[in-house]
């Protein structure tokens, strides 16, 4: 949505109105929003440092001796051409550029820019992420080449999550000697490990065509979470990886870019050429990947099959006990569906599930082996998610109730003192359901919008509450109107001076306040309304008297 406005400085005093409330939360918007277009935090510890995804960093590095500046679309695209060439970059060339090279993402002549940044942040400091980036030799600086995105991060400040393989370039003459050079990377993406600054790399258990893995989760034994490629059932890479070493059968090409065509073709094709399960890495006290262990699924296959499965691991406790989800089948027949799994040592289980329940993922465990999650299943005819909690040790499962009946309903953490937050539909119409987030107390079964426990007249709107810590902090997603920015990150002004508001997605953190309380919103609402009625009355007041003082300076000019 946006929203016209005018930059002016005319200021009245003439009124004031009682915005004080109390409240609950305290909302802080993360200092990293202001680097990148939206953010989106994942987790917070319990020394309150959170874990942020960006998407459009501000002014992304573009590489203009990559650029054909011979191509019709380049000359016809760009205002001032020379001056790119010179690398002068307007706005509006610098924007275009950056559409230009994105649309080419898997193009081994462009250059590649990552879509996704992560950072570790606090509301006093910003670090960037940078995975398996690389250094460019020319500038000494990373590319900003590979997407990455963080998943989670430990008390100790250990972060977690997946990376595309840093690019380089490379020169190649063809057999028509011309002069080609190739943008390329080793593999597509793999789970990292970030410990005191230095990466880990976590691979798959089977890394033909390079493999595929993501990392979800570390605890403080520094056990992570995640899963990856673990046998292939065909031979069909393991012959192409071949034949990228062969001149003859690669064409004219380098090896490296053969490979990493294949590795393109793995990343669009691994569920059907790839058997994926949850897997375990177990990291030494400096980071060092000293194992890995492929979980279990709910299904037992049978030795032949050249069917492929996926399971995952996307939390781990304390305690080594993970959850994520597993193939399973759909109330004692043949039709495969997804539940929750929940892997305790070798033993694969899940939750409890009614004839309503179609399919089941977990998210979340705490060290009191409780799980969250969500469920699909009927409503009053109707799917829809619905969040639940599930007691390892009773083996009960829970569906609370939530914003209303035929709200849909996603539990995305829990705490150790049983605290769950997600997001939900507070609203419904026919053209738009509107979501939420919410905070669950699981010991008194008490659910409510986190709107409803900030100030009245925040001007964040909690969307979705994404991690909360031992200390009840929240971090979540909200919406706010901020004046439009250009890819420089510097506001863009009309021929008037006018700035044009957006709907911002910012990462924010929910801060509790001590002996805090719930707005009362009426009541401020009718408040608002009632000194509302009176507002024309001081504004004419205010304008008649600045017409008395223009009216006497003019007789002092006239004089």
């Amino acid at each position: 949505m946006k929203k016209a406005i005018i930059t002016g400085s005319f200021t009245v005093s003439l009124f004031a109105l009682p915005l004080v409330n109390a409240a609950q939360y305290t909302v802080v918007e993360l200092p990293v929003a202001e680097l990148g277009n939206s953010t989106f935090p994942v987790a917070i510890n319990n020394v309150g440092e959170t874990v942020v995804n960006m998407e459009l960093q501000y002014s992304p590095p573009i590489d203009t001796t990559l650029i054909n500046f011979e191509s019709a679309v380049v000359i016809a695209g760009l205002d001032n051409l020379d001056g790119v060439r010179g690398g002068d970059l307007s706005d509006l060339d610098y924007s275009w550029l950056y559409s230009y090279v994105t649309a080419y993402s898997e193009d081994q002549q462009f250059q590649q820019i990552a879509s996704l940044n992560s950072y570790i942040a606090t509301e006093t400091y910003t670090d960037l992420m940078h995975g398996f980036d690389t250094l460019d030799p020319n500038t000494d600086d990373y590319r900003n080449s590979a997407t990455t995105q963080v998943r989670s991060i430990n008390d100790f400040g250990y972060a977690v999550g997946k990376s595309q393989d840093g690019f380089y370039t490379m020169s190649y003459l063809s057999e028509d000697f011309y002069e080609l050079t190739y943008v390329l990377n080793d593999f597509y993406a793999r789970g990292f490990a970030q410990v005191d600054g230095d990466i880990t790399e976590l691979p798959p258990p089977d890394i033909t065509a390079g493999g595929i893995s993501d990392a979800y989760d570390i605890n403080s034994s520094n056990q992570v979470v995640g899963y990856g490629t673990t046998e292939f059932v065909s031979d069909t890479y393991t012959v192409g990886v071949e034949d990228c070493s062969d001149p003859t059968a690669r064409g004219d090409v380098p090896e490296e870019s053969c490979l990493r065509s294949l590795s393109i073709s793995l990343a669009n094709n691994v569920s059907s050429v790839a058997q994926q399960r949850g897997l375990i890495w177990q990291l030494d006290e400096r980071g060092d990947l000293i194992d890995t262990y492929a979980l279990g699924m709910l299904i037992e296959l049978d030795a032949t099959s050249s069917t492929t499965y996926k399971s995952t691991a996307v939390a781990i406790n304390d305690y080594g006990i993970a959850v994520g989800e597993s193939p399973d089948y759909y109330l004692e027949t043949d039709s495969l569906t997804t539940v929750a799994a929940i892997y305790i040592g070798d033993q694969v289980t899940t939750i409890n599930q009614d004839d309503e329940v179609y399919t089941s993922t977990a998210y979340d465990i705490n060290n009191d082996n409780i799980v969250v999650g969500h469920v699909t299943k009927s409503i009053n005819g109707t799917t829809r998610t619905k969040f639940f909690i599930h007691d390892i040790e009773a083996d009960l499962t829970l569906y609370p109730d939530d914003f209303f009946t035929g709200s849909s309903s996603v539990a995305n953490s829990i705490n150790n003192e049983n605290f769950v937050v997600g997001y939900g539909e507070s609203e419904a119409t026919l053209t738009d359901r509107r979501t939420e987030g919410f905070i669950y107390d699981y010991k008194n079964d008490i659910f409510q919008g986190l709107n409803s426990l900030i100030e009245c007249n925040s001007e964040y709107d909690i969307v979705q509450a994404n991690g909360i810590n031992d200390s009840n902090e929240i971090v979540a997603t909200a919406l706010i109107s901020k004046p439009q920015k250009n890819i420089r990150g510097e506001i863009i002004l009309d021929e008037l001076g006018g700035q044009t508001l957006v709907d911002t997605v910012v990462a924010v953190k929910l801060l509790p306040i001590s002996g805090g309380s719930i707005d009362n919103c009426d009541v401020y609402e009718e408040e608002l309304v009632r000194q509302g009625a009176s507002m024309p009355v001081a504004i004419n007041v205010g304008l008649f008297l600045l017409c008395l003082v223009r009216l006497r300076r003019q007789a002092c000019q006239g004089n």
